[in-house]
């Protein structure tokens, strides 16, 4: 594993790059508040790929976005494209998972030329939104983001223990996973205190979200090879009961496990699920 930077679109990006020069490119996305590190198990079993986990902006060891920025599912797709271009990427596999996941879909949608493989992990696309709701989501992000950024968290975590702790209230995984994750989005300070490196506006409102119609759109103009893994006890049955018409357009596999199945016991089990999809 080699450690990556970029410098696209006035942001430093981090990424980890798995395997050989040559192998089948592979753009791997995380899920909110996490990063990188989330795909350490899966490349581990895909070594003839040759996978960049990029730390979308805002999290993990990348930039945060400027005080003009947000944090909507589409504001990342310009720098997904900027990374792959500086790797010489014309053409790339992306596996998203749950946030990350979305914007796979997204970006699958917008350029298709670029994509060859969609690989969707726990996540497809967000929560439709009744157009009605417009004013009101618009007006949300308006008042969010004008506000004094909030104090709240800046405490810190007196130790990584702590911070794995508070890591494993907000998603059920295990503590190996959520230490992954904690290692690469938090850091030490001089109080010897764990803060983490995540911006705190990740979790302020979007500007627009967006309607069954434009998500069905979406997933319409997919003209990638796609595939979904859906975990019984994260998004399985909620990515079920979506009024959007998947089929014929995804493979789709159901497994046994939480959100974050792809960093635990069952990365083998999708890993070869992956290879008997994307492989020529």
């Amino acid at each position: 594993m080699l450690d990556k930077w970029f410098h696209v679109a006035g942001l430093n990006i981090a990424a980890k790059l798995w395997g050989e020069q040559g192998g089948l490119p592979v753009i791997a996305l995380h899920g909110w508040l996490d990063n990188a590190a989330s795909f350490d198990a899966l490349a581990e079993q895909l070594p003839h790929y040759h996978i960049l986990a990029i730390d979308l902006p805002g999290h993990g060891l990348s930039d945060h976005k400027p005080p003009s920025g947000d944090y909507a599912i589409w504001g990342d797709l310009r720098c997904i494209l900027l990374v792959a271009d500086q790797m010489g990427w014309q053409n790339f596999t992306l596996i998203g998972h749950s946030r990350g996941a979305i914007i796979a879909t997204l970006l699958s949608a917008a350029r298709p030329e670029r994509v060859d493989h969609l690989v969707c992990l726990d996540g497809l696309i967000p929560p439709p939104e009744d157009e009605a709701n417009f004013p009101r989501q618009l007006g949300q992000y308006l008042h969010e983001y004008n506000k004094p950024p909030s104090k709240a968290g800046d405490r810190g975590h007196p130790d990584f223990e702590a911070a794995v702790t508070a890591r494993l209230k907000v998603t059920p995984m295990t503590e190996k996973a959520a230490a992954l994750i904690v290692e690469r989005g938090t850091f030490k300070a001089e109080n010897n205190c764990y803060y983490w490196r995540s911006d705190k506006r990740l979790k302020l409102a979007s500007p627009i979200k967006l309607s069954c119609a434009q998500l069905q759109a979406s997933i319409n103009a997919i003209s990638a090879s796609a595939m979904l893994v859906a975990a019984d006890k994260g998004m399985g049955k909620w990515l079920s009961t979506l009024p959007i018409n998947i089929e014929n357009r995804f493979e789709v596999h159901n497994i046994e496990g939480e959100h974050h199945c792809h960093m635990e016991a069952q990365a083998s089990q999708i890993a070869q699920w992956i290879k008997g999809f994307i492989s020529p």
